[in-house]
């Protein structure tokens, strides 16, 4: 039997998978009627069967005893956990109960349904400020909705710039685009400090990490100064071009090649093709956005189509939807708390929270300060209950562990954050053991606490059916119709449609004014001290939920140049201390895709001891108090101490 999958992944080609069988054997492939999958997927989702069968799975509830966990009923831990959370609620508050998600399950069911109880409650929830959240803000300030390019916007350009992206791992669909551009001749150009396999299919320019936003501006500055804006657009489209302008005139090439590093003669390149070669997309990767002036770089990026002409010439997120999220997650229940997820280890090692539902995340590894938090969750004064599909480092760390339904488990509706398709998944296997959805696990609990809301107790596909018909994005079609067609394509709006308040491009932003932000972008560039240190996703893992057994008994290693390995007398296979915000142990790997003074690993590498994010930046950018993590300066030492033990 062939059952239709719509993938859950955090990841931006949204698949629509065909599973046949079940079981480790079971067989993937990607659904070639699909418009973007068109038969074909990742390596990581290859491996889904053979992860969902693993024996990291977690099959039944299970309660700490001391450094061991016991096998209970459903019915033993639900009481234990509803328990422990009205006795936190009645002598700390519903302010020191926190819901920790995020994307381990992108799917609208299971990633916002359980959000209802932490809303009916008064608890606390998060500012999701761990991935793109502020360059999507930045977007919003200058374009109204941030929706940009889609994949038939790319399939047709004559440039395509992929800025701090690698398409290679991050995003295959996209990846295969690109190459099939090259092969009819489109200009391509690859903006990234390290060489990778993308690198390799156009013109490669390598900044200094975190100051894309100087890079932006220069290619800007050749445009408004020598080779002219499309002035018939700005006049028609635009407000403020003229203070923009006067802004752009301060980053002179002779500026911007000391700052970049990048010379001149390649930024008048690549701002000549961007006037010469229209219609152009510029692909904005989440890692560039990721450091001290990120959401900064990508006002300025995303303002070079404008300039030349481009009706949202660029993608960087395209799940600006009118569903109804706030009804699916219960905030008609009651008003809760925010709190940037940034903060959690501070606030978690200070004492601040008395009670964690995680579910879809894995914070242990996952966070900056990664390390703080695990210490924080080890406190006595802390209850935590992890609902998870695999034991992973925080499940270990918990108090209680429920198991969670897994994707081919459990019907969802999924969208994309790159394509214009919402997708139905239906259930392919028998759940596991005895693995729950989480709408399961929070309706038991609201039954436990006494919760009379009846949207606690509501079928979750009857509320999904309810957005659904309310959207017009979906054309008012029910979830009978998604069931029946598999996937609905979004209407959105018109690319020449901008939702600011004057209806045009702002390059001054009226917006950025009334909320206490520049009206102009902010153009800045991380000052290194030591190395720099990045990191970024690999073909086959996704998450750190993704792992099988057999990767975890392989660690990661940290990546150096061969300059800086050479004038520091470190040879491959070394182990050095790393010093950022925390510290971490790790065997060195040279790299020759890498520039001097940059270090790179795996996100959330697994290291000899630690882990890459206990030392990353929990430092918070302006604009939507969004991360830094690869603006993280470093120190690294050789190791000189005695026998490193594993964690």
């Amino acid at each position: 039997m062939t059952s239709r999958i719509a993938c859950q992944r955090d990841c931006p080609d949204g698949c629509v998978l065909l599973l046949e069988g079940a079981g480790p054997e079971a067989r993937v492939r990607g659904d070639p009627s699909h418009p973007v999958t068109r038969g074909f997927t990742c390596m990581r989702a290859l491996r889904f069967p053979r992860y969902y069968a693993s024996g990291r799975r977690v099959l039944y509830p299970h309660v700490r005893e001391g450094d061991a966990f016991r096998r209970v009923s459903w019915e033993e831990a639900l009481d234990l956990v509803a328990s422990r959370l009205r006795e936190v609620l009645d002598e700390r508050g519903p302010e020191s109960v926190l819901f920790f998600n995020y994307a381990g399950n992108s799917g609208l069911i299971s990633f916002n349904y359980p959000l209802r109880l932490c809303h009916a409650l008064g608890a606390t929830r998060l500012e999701y400020t761990i991935c793109d959240e502020a360059g999507e803000l930045a977007i919003e300030l200058h374009y109204g909705m941030r929706y940009g390019a889609f994949p038939q916007d790319m399939e047709g350009a004559k440039l395509l710039v992929i800025w701090g992206a690698n398409l290679a791992s991050s995003s295959v669909h996209a990846y295969r685009i690109a190459s099939d551009l090259r092969a009819r001749g489109a200009h391509i150009w690859i903006v990234d400090p390290r060489r990778t396999k993308t690198t390799l299919l156009g013109k490669h320019v390598r900044p200094r990490p975190g100051t894309d936003a100087v890079l932006a501006a220069g290619i800007s500055w050749y445009i408004i100064n020598e080779l002219g804006v499309d002035r018939d657009f700005i006049d028609r489209y635009t407000k403020g071009f003229e203070e923009y302008a006067e802004l752009i005139s301060r980053f002179r090439p002779d500026l911007v090649e000391e700052v970049t590093g990048v010379d001149r003669g390649t930024l008048r390149e690549l701002a000549e093709d961007y006037v010469t070669l229209r219609p152009s997309v510029t692909y904005i990767g989440v890692g560039m956005q990721k450091t001290r002036w990120g959401a900064e770089a990508v006002r300025v990026i995303a303002l070079i189509p404008a300039l030349v002409g481009v009706h949202r010439g660029f993608y960087f997120c395209n799940s600006c939807r009118d569903l109804e999220i706030a009804y699916l997650q219960g905030r008609h229940l009651g008003e809760a708390r925010r709190v940037n997820m940034l903060d959690v280890p501070r606030l978690l090692s200070e004492g601040r929270f008395g009670f964690f539902y995680i579910y879809g995340s894995n914070p242990a590894v996952t966070l900056p300060r990664a390390d703080l938090f695990r210490e924080g969750l080890s406190r006595d004064d802390v209850f935590a209950v992890v609902h998870e599909v695999v034991w992973t480092e925080t499940a270990q760390l918990s108090d209680v562990v429920l198991p969670a339904t897994g994707m081919f488990e459990h019907e969802e509706v999924v969208g994309s954050w790159w394509h214009q398709y919402l997708a139905h998944s239906q259930p392919a296997w028998q759940p596991m053991g005895e693995s729950r959805p989480n709408w399961w696990v929070i309706q038991q609990l609201s039954k436990r606490l006494g919760l009379g809301h009846e949207a606690l107790y509501e079928d979750p596909m009857e509320a999904m059916d309810r957005v659904l018909r309310r959207s017009e994005m979906t054309g008012h079609s029910g979830l009978e119709e998604l069931r029946r067609r598999g996937w609905v394509e979004l209407r959105y709006p018109p690319k020449d449609e901008y939702q600011t308040p004057s209806g045009r491009i702002e390059f001054f932003s009226s917006r950025a004014e009334e909320i206490g932000l520049s009206p102009l972008p902010k153009i800045g560039w991380d000052q290194q001290r030591g190395f720099i240190l990045i990191t970024s996703s690999v073909p086959e893992r996704t998450a750190t939920q993704d792992l099988l057994p057999e990767d975890l008994a392989e660690l990661d290693r940290i990546h150096i140049s061969e300059e800086d390995a050479r004038q520091m007398g470190i040879r491959d296979g070394d182990v050095i201390l790393i010093s950022g915000e925390g510290e971490a142990l790790a065997q060195v790997e040279i790299d020759h895709s890498l520039p001097r003074g940059v270090l790179w690993a795996r996100r959330n590498a697994r290291f000899m001891r630690g882990f890459v994010n206990d030392v990353l930046t929990w430092e918070k950018q302006e604009i939507g108090g969004g991360n830094a993590m690869n603006s993280s300066m470093v120190k690294i030492v050789p190791w000189k101490g005695g026998a490193v033990e594993g964690g």
